[in-house]
């Protein structure tokens, strides 16, 4: 997952070159990009006796990774995004992965079985990816053996070989560097299919929920947010439950007994705790029922002690323990650290949050 966000610094990188060459058809690139890794095919099959084909296979997979970026790129300024453009990046694609592996897996410098179980890896993980499409969710990117992380593998493995072709390094357990390869496949391949599976189900849960929930509780969202964190959260959670998350100066005084629910969202000030309307807020005597934490934080490592600050903080405040209580990373504006944070996958998280303590207080 890691490796596949490096493709949009990649991206900006190849912009200039895709300006001048828009007048092309995206849909083309992809092709051609798949021809590449048809004769890089063949590279591997004829390695063991032309060593420095195996270089020529690292140069022909750092074009085709660049057409596969390229044709993105022009495909976003020519505002060409289609339904058919997804098609042709990911089929072509499946097919320029099959060739690069029937070469490796047929060449002498690897065994057939090694090489049908790191095809079949391949498969289930570019599969499990695609699956989501299906039911409505999102396309699953989680790794660790992802579209880019596999390439470069490739790559880093394909001149291994080479050195130990022409005698620079020898091989590992009398196993070659393209059996290594594939063992690489098949582990990482496993973990990434529970991986993507696991944030299938959870896309899942939040696709059930809005068919079949059924809000009978009355229920209130409140944030209060600094520099938009946690707000953005809170609105993940109020959407949840079909409300809109409302700001916590506009309750300070105001009689939440009628509620049954009331989640509260604020974020971490390190030794101050907590920002100064949530302060107020809780000083003010308020006849809560029940309530729920959605905290976010910034700062590494810490956070766990603040949030633990926070938590207990709230109790000697309302007099009660929340139903639950969650910690979601956010961009620290002074530290700059978890950059881009919340993500997708975060408000997520505040969604099914929401989900989890509704469906609590339903229970009791």
């Amino acid at each position: 997952m890691a490796l596949y966000l490096l493709k949009y610094p990649y991206r900006k990188i190849l912009l200039p070159l895709a300006k001048k060459m828009v007048f092309i058809d995206p849909d083309l690139l992809g092709y051609l990009a798949t021809i590449v890794a048809f004769a890089t095919m063949f590279c591997y099959l004829y390695a063991q006796d032309r060593p420095y084909l195996l270089l020529i296979s690292i140069l022909l997979t750092l074009f085709r990774m660049t057409l596969n970026t390229i044709d993105g790129v022009i495909a976003i300024e020519r505002g060409n995004l289609r339904l058919k453009g997804e098609i042709v990046n990911a089929l072509p694609d499946r097919y320029s992965d099959i060739f690069i592996l029937i070469g490796i897996a047929l060449s002498p410098l690897c065994t057939p079985l090694l090489g049908i179980l790191g095809i079949s890896s391949m498969f289930l993980v570019s599969y499990t990816g695609m699956l989501s499409k299906a039911i409505g969710a999102n396309w699953q990117h989680h790794g660790p053996l992802g579209k880019v992380e596999r390439l470069i593998l490739v790559m880093i493995f394909s001149f291994l070989e080479y050195l130990s072709l022409t005698g620079k390094i020898h091989m590992v357990c009398n196993l070659t560097y393209f059996m290594w390869l594939m063992i690489l496949f098949i582990a990482l391949g496993q973990i990434t299919v529970y991986n993507r599976l696991k944030a299938q189900l959870r896309e899942c849960r939040k696709l059930d929920w809005i068919k079949y929930r059924k809000l009978d509780k009355k229920a209130v969202v409140l944030y209060d947010s600094l520099t938009g964190n946690t707000e953005k959260a809170a609105k993940e959670a109020a959407n949840a439950l079909s409300l809109e998350a409302l700001n916590i100066k506009d309750f300070i005084n105001s009689d939440l007994s009628d509620y049954d629910l009331v989640i509260l969202a604020a974020p971490h000030l390190g030794h101050k705790i907590l920002p100064q309307n949530t302060i107020e807020f809780l000083e003010n005597e308020h006849n809560i029922k029940q309530y729920a934490l959605l905290l976010t934080s910034g700062m590494p490592v810490y956070r766990h002690i603040s949030n633990k600050k926070c938590v207990n903080y709230f109790i000697e405040r309302l007099g009660k323990k929340p139903i639950s209580s969650i910690n979601i990373k956010g961009y620290h504006a002074k530290a700059k650290t978890y950059k881009n944070r919340p993500n997708d996958n975060d408000l997520l998280d505040a969604y099914l949050f929401a989900q989890k303590v509704y469906k609590t207080l339903q229970q009791h």
